[in-house]
């Protein structure tokens, strides 16, 4: 969401500590910006304002804080300025800033020497020289110029100078007084005509300020003014790599510009994307693009940059799209926004089913999300931009609705895995609209007529008039109990009735006088009582609740104890309709009794409640009453406030000994006692419990809320097993023939794991013996939505061994879309990860790159689509060889559309290699496979770590050298592994050696070692063992021998002087291609050397020099 303070903590001596302020989300705090996923907190929910425009440290006493509140940009309103003694732990409310001049506070400063605190305001600049406790007006209306709004504070250290920019303005002043400050524009050639400037002052030498513009929506070009001088530089606006200025038109929102502290003429300027000068401003290269494409993604509409003065390259940003960071000057910059929820929704609708944790929403500029988890989780985007309206079909939840501005409706007719055409309604840039959900009518504003309606099976749409009226529709509302009745609201203050609004292209209306004022936000009609209204207006200065007992005819002022403020949704009580809550500038506020100007309002409740942000939407659910709240600034929220109170246990189901098993009531509705019964003898209370279990077995689990109303759970906890867990050992039950405490099923929903044999086509049979787990044993298609899992035993794999787990299947599945994996844990089931992935062999079939509505998440391999016979599936898992625990679990998910049969697997094993722990090298030869290339081959059983084969090649027999390397297909495997290698072979002999590689640095484990030695020589030269070569000639201390093969006999050798006198005699075992002679002691001369090979080998001489 929409971030425009960023402060880095002094506080902190590593400046690791980061302050951000969502615009309507409140304060933010991580304190490692530098992590991999930073880790938001939020300061405090209940402020008495949350929208959060400005932020000042005092340098002198780091715990003395500044915030100030409300954002002049988008119009959402402040209150006062806040002030921390404690580093930012606790705030109050400044007393004399209430007084309206701080509704609208863009900057903070406060000054190193003095300590004076600065606050830019749209009332001026005001500054307090007594730490917030009274303030004067120093400049604006009054104080030295006609311009009240303060956009921007710079300041330069070395000089002590303070720069403040007003709508078209520059100032400067050294000693912040009022009367002391010159302006830097009147008379200069800076541009005219602005209505916003944000400036920047480099802190080097030369010093220059830096300033930008707003004109009509687009971004000026860069103006420097250095020091002394009265002529500004002026550079061109810079231009997007698509052509338009740099703002888009939208320079009075996104339009920020800084300064590097390490460098004076490094710039940057925000308005869509980001843009960086190295040349002082006078040109620009566009950073980053919203839509990541040609150029790094980063946010679009970009309103803060801020340098580390102290850490040259660490820059951050603030965008529509929350807080960014570059810790390399902006070439890498990254999102950085784990749980900073401040996510701005304009409107929001909720799924009918009981407790459906499914929610869609229109977004300020990030687009139309799809929730479908519990709790603070991210969203998937369905559609992108900015987001409005949102409907789901109450009685046909397939069918859903989302929306860009100016009411461009893009429909799902598949709960939501995709969008696609809907209708565009012509309509204003926010477009209200409701869902008749019975008549299947979208009804919305519309610019060219007076409403505009849809119907969703025609798919067509136009443009209605009502008679005698022209209204500025500011909301829609069809009545749930009167068919095709509907109500609009008007900014006059009125609303009409229109009866049998499904046809015809002009229309009656009835007008019902609400209010002589205000913009009608929301209209409510009590469920079976069409005359009892409730409608709300959205406006400062006005009453903001009315009701009404008799269809609008008349109307009952019940606004009682409100502030006055916005009121943008009302809800009655689903049970009681005296009783109503609405959605504030301050979050959720609540009566138990509508009684005129008596009613009396309670706001949210510290610590329960939802903070007090500017909630925009009420949807409540009719199956549970749970109520969806819609906030601008802190996302969704959801409350159980009108359900009846229902027990809800969350929490695995089967699980194993020695291990806490968590279970959860948070999900049960209207609970304030949590009492647990876990069937073993032992008891527990609270909302979130745990219990180790020690024995196996199946246990009746019962938890009951509020004294009396109880649910109740089966709890299986499997054994430990050793391995192998195969068919020839006992106590084997991967077959499913035997010993059902092996294994145990939990299904979310849908469809579960069943054991039997199916008749049914895609998951019939067994692949051995009378049982599989199957898919829906008995039914034809699995359920949409279905999640279950089937869990195995928890195994011993602390011995390191080779292990391999196989299992069969058959399956026919929804390809792409729905599917089984396997998961792993390694502590005994409080987590799982994924076993493999598709890259391994005979393993998954699929990975979701691209479809975020399969039924498993992006990234995540599967088993998927249809394999008609069962199959054999195996994969190496002796990798999580040294874990004492393992256990495993399928997993079968599917999503919401189509029919399909399901699947049935069987015969699971895991197997574990008895032999010696070490890579074995078999059948190593060669070929010439041609006049010009040779061909090597070899097999390996087992591959223990094995990681590649370097080919070592020699034409003496004696020097080596690589000529490739062939990667090892199984690191860790049992099965005959098969390897060939190919290299140009034009000489008559060569000599080959494998250098086997094995290696695991994690265990310090490494065994290198080589292949014997093979000879290649072509038969038609060479055709037995000769003598290739003797040397080295002259010789000294020892002789070598080559041969034409590889030996393995002994080597008779003779050895005479010049005169004929033998010198040495013997014989010598000659193994591989090379032999080494020792011979010492020999005068200097010429020698002749005779070698025979074998007793009766054929006799070789060779003339030799001695030294």
């Amino acid at each position: 969401g929409r971030t425009r303070v960023i402060h880095i903590d002094l506080n902190d001596p590593d400046r690791k500590t980061i302050w951000a302020g969502g615009v309507s989300g409140g304060l933010w705090k991580t304190d490692d910006v530098t992590a991999n996923r930073p880790v938001w907190n939020k300061a405090d929910d209940y402020l008495d304002n949350i929208s959060i425009g400005a932020m000042a440290q005092d340098p002198n006493e780091p715990d003395l804080l500044y915030m100030g509140t409300g954002e002049l940009y988008a119009g959402i309103a402040g209150f006062a300025l806040f002030k921390s003694e404690n580093g930012g732990k606790d705030w109050a409310i400044l007393p004399n800033t209430t007084n309206g001049n701080f509704l609208f506070t863009q900057e903070l400063f406060v000054h190193p020497q003095t300590r004076d605190v600065y606050a830019g305001t749209t009332k001026g600049l005001y500054r307090s020289s007594n730490q917030g406790l009274s303030w004067e007006k120093v400049l604006g209306a009054g104080a030295g110029t006609f311009q009240e709004t303060i956009h921007d504070i710079a300041f330069h250290k070395a000089s002590g100078t303070i720069y403040v920019s007003t709508t078209s303005v520059i100032y400067k002043s050294t000693s912040g007084d009022a009367g002391s400050w010159e302006n830097l524009t009147a008379g200069t050639n800076f541009s005219e005509g602005f209505t916003r400037v944000e400036i920047s002052v480099s802190q080097g030498s030369p010093q220059y300020l830096y300033a930008v513009g707003n004109s009509g929506g687009n971004g000026s070009g860069v103006h420097r003014l250095a020091e002394g001088s009265d002529f500004w530089e002026i550079s061109s606006a810079p231009i997007s790599n698509d052509g338009e200025n740099w703002t888009r038109g939208q320079g009075g929102y996104d339009l920020e510009i800084a300064v590097d502290p390490f460098n004076g003429q490094r710039v940057f300027i925000g308005g869509i994307d980001l843009y960086a000068s190295e040349s002082g401003g006078i040109s620009f290269n566009q950073i980053s693009d919203w839509t990541g494409n040609p150029l790094q993604f980063v946010h679009a509409d970009q309103h803060k940059i801020l340098f580390d003065e102290q850490q040259q390259g660490v820059v951050y940003f603030g965008n529509d799209g929350g807080f960014f960071r570059s810790f390399n000057g902006g070439s890498n910059i990254q999102a950085a926004n784990t749980e900073y929820n401040v996510t701005q929704f304009y409107a929001a609708d909720i799924h009918p089913e009981a407790l459906r944790d499914y929610f869609i929403g229109g977004t300020q500029d990030n687009g139309s999300l799809q929730l479908n988890q519990y709790g603070v989780v991210g969203a998937r985007t369905v559609l992108g931009g900015d987001g409005f309206y949102a409907h789901i079909d109450q009685d046909e939840p397939q069918y859903q609705l989302v929306s860009l501005y100016y009411g461009d409706y893009a429909m799902s007719v598949d709960g939501g895995a995709s969008f696609g055409v809907g209708v565009n309604t012509e309509g204003g840039f926010v477009n209200p609209s409701d869902f008749d959900d019975k008549a299947n009518i979208l009804y919305s504003q519309t610019n060219d007529g007076d409403f505009y309606r849809w119907g969703r099976e025609t798919t067509q749409g136009g443009i209605v008039d009502i008679n005698g009226a022209d209204i500025s529709v500011t909301h829609v509302r069809v009545d749930v109990n009167v068919p095709n009745r509907l109500y609009l609201g008007a900014g006059s203050g009125r609303i009409y009735r229109v009866d049998n609004a499904h046809q015809g292209s002009t229309v009656s209306a009835t007008s019902l006088g609400v209010s002589s004022a205000g913009s009608v936000s929301s209209i409510d009609i009590e469920r079976g009582n069409p005359d009892h209204l409730l409608v709300t207006l959205s406006n400062y200065g006005v009453t903001s609740v009315y009701e009404s007992m008799d269809g609008g005819q008349s109307w009952v002022a019940s606004e009682g104890n409100l502030p006055d403020m916005p009121v943008r949704w009302g809800l009655f009580n689903p049970n009681d309709a005296s009783q109503a809550i609405i959605a504030t500038e301050l979050g959720v506020w609540a009566t138990g009794q509508l009684n005129g100007s008596q009613t009396e309002w309670a706001p949210p409740t510290p610590g329960i409640g939802m903070p007090l942000t500017r909630t925009t939407m009420l949807q409540a659910r009719q199956s549970d009453k749970v109520v969806l709240a819609a906030t601008y600034g802190r996302g969704m929220w959801t409350s159980d406030l009108f359900s009846d109170p229902l027990p809800v246990i969350t929490g695995n189901r089967v699980h194993y000994t020695q291990s806490p098993l968590f279970l959860t009531a948070q999900r049960s509705l209207r609970a304030e006692s949590f009492d647990w019964d876990f069937g073993d003898g032992t008891t527990a209370s609270g909302e979130t419990v745990s219990k180790e279990y020690a024995q196996i077995g199946e246990y009746d689990l019962k938890m009951t809320i509020n004294g009396s109303l109880s649910e109740t759970a089966p709890i299986k906890i499997l054994p430990d097993h050793s391995l192998p867990y195969t068919s020839e050992e006992a106590a084997y039950s991967g077959g499913f023939e035997a010993f059902p405490e092996q294994f145990g099923v939990h299904t979310i929903k849908g469809s579960s794991w069943e054991r039997g044999n199916s008749s049914i086509s895609g998951k019939s049979g067994v692949n051995s013996g009378n049982n599989a787990f199957v898919i829906g044993l008995n039914e034809v298609y699995y359920q949409p939505n279905t999640e279950t899992y089937l869990y195995l035993p928890n195994f011993d794999f602390s011995v390191q061994g080779i292990y391999e787990l196989s299992f069969w299947a058959k399956f026919k599945l929804q390809g792409g879309f729905d599917g089984f994996q396997l998961q792993y844990s390694t502590d005994r089931g409080q987590t799982w990860k994924q076993l493999g992935t598709d890259k391994d062999g005979d393993w998954y079939n699929y990975t979701n790159e691209s479809e975020p509505a399969a039924a498993f998440p992006l990234g995540a391999s599967y088993f998927s689509g249809t394999k008609n016979s069962f199959d054999k599936f195996s994969l190496n898992v002796s990798g999580l060889a040294g874990n004492e625990d393992v256990a495993f679990r399928f997993v079968f998910r599917s999503e919401n559309t189509g029919n399909h049969n399901g699947l049935a697997i069987d015969d699971v094993k895991i197997t574990k290699y008895d032999g010696e722990l070490l890579t074995k090298l078999l059948n190593f030869g060669g070929e010439f496979s041609s006049a010009s290339q040779i061909r090597l081959a070899w097999e390996t059983q087992p591959e223990y770590k094995c990681q590649y084969f370097e080919v070592e090649q020699s034409l003496n027999g004696k020097t080596f050298e690589s000529v490739g390397r062939v990667n090892a297909k199984g690191y860790l495997a049992t099965d005959l592994k098969s390897y060939t290698f190919s290299t140009p072979g034009d000489r008559l002999l060569y000599f080959f050696r494998l250098r086997v590689v094995n290696e695991d640095p994690a265990e310090d484990y490494e065994e290198v070692f080589y292949s014997p030695t093979i000879a290649l020589r072509k038969e038609n030269f060479y055709s037995g063992r000769e003598v290739l070569r003797v040397f080295p000639n002259p010789f000294q201390d020892f002789i070598e021998v080559t041969f034409t093969d590889v030996m393995d006999d002994d080597v008779y050798y003779e050895l005479y002087d010049m005169s004929g006198r033998l010198a040495r005699k013997g014989k010598q075992l000659a193994t591989g291609p090379l032999m080494r002679l020792e011979i010492t002691g020999l005068p200097a001369g010429v020698y002749v050397l005779s070698l025979r090979i074998g007793e009766e080998g054929e006799e070789q001489t060779f003339q030799l020099l001695g030294l």
